[in-house]
């Protein structure tokens, strides 16, 4: 039969080396890249390697800093960490301005509120006075005047024509 060749080695799999377990405390994490390196060493790590590397802080801080991928992500963590400084100190510095911004427009929201308690007012007198006399009620009590006017007049000529 056709022999079974990796992917990786080209040679038959039963001519291949196994790959070379992690050492605890080495300081390269070796071959591959970034995480995926790291996970494959961590694969090959038998159980009492795994407890000595979990017992052992500086250990896994060797193997994470050999990483690049990890690397690029503390250097990105850092970066966002400045940024997010400079940004609470911006906010920090901007602080009393806006609560100077937030004392005027209480003031201003409350002058509003006196202005339309005016026109409410204002609103509800002149409706009292527009109910109190309609249109129709105006034109009759005009008429009613116009009529005593013209009598009045008439009199007036009658009585200067005597």
């Amino acid at each position: 039969m056709y022999p079974n060749y990796s992917l990786y080695g080209g040679q038959p799999q039963s001519q291949q080396q196994p790959p070379p377990a992690y050492e605890v405390g080495a300081v390269a994490c070796g071959g591959g890249s970034g995480l995926d390196s790291l996970l494959a060493q961590l694969k090959r790590m038998d159980k009492e390697e795994l407890q000595k590397l979990l017992d052992s802080d500086d250990k896994v801080a060797e193997m994470t800093s050999s990483s690049g991928e990890l690397q690029q992500l503390g250097q990105a963590k850092q970066t966002a960490m400045a940024a997010n400084r400079q940004t609470a100190e911006l906010n920090f510095a901007l602080g009393p301005r806006i609560e100077e911004s937030r004392r005027r427009l209480a003031a201003l929201s409350d002058e509003a509120d006196a202005q339309r308690a005016i026109l409410l007012e204002t609103r509800s007198r002149l409706e009292s006075l527009n109910s109190a006399a309609s249109p129709d009620t105006l034109l009759t009590l005009l008429e009613a005047a116009c009529m005593e006017a013209d009598e009045q007049a008439e009199s007036v000529a009658e009585a200067l024509a005597t």
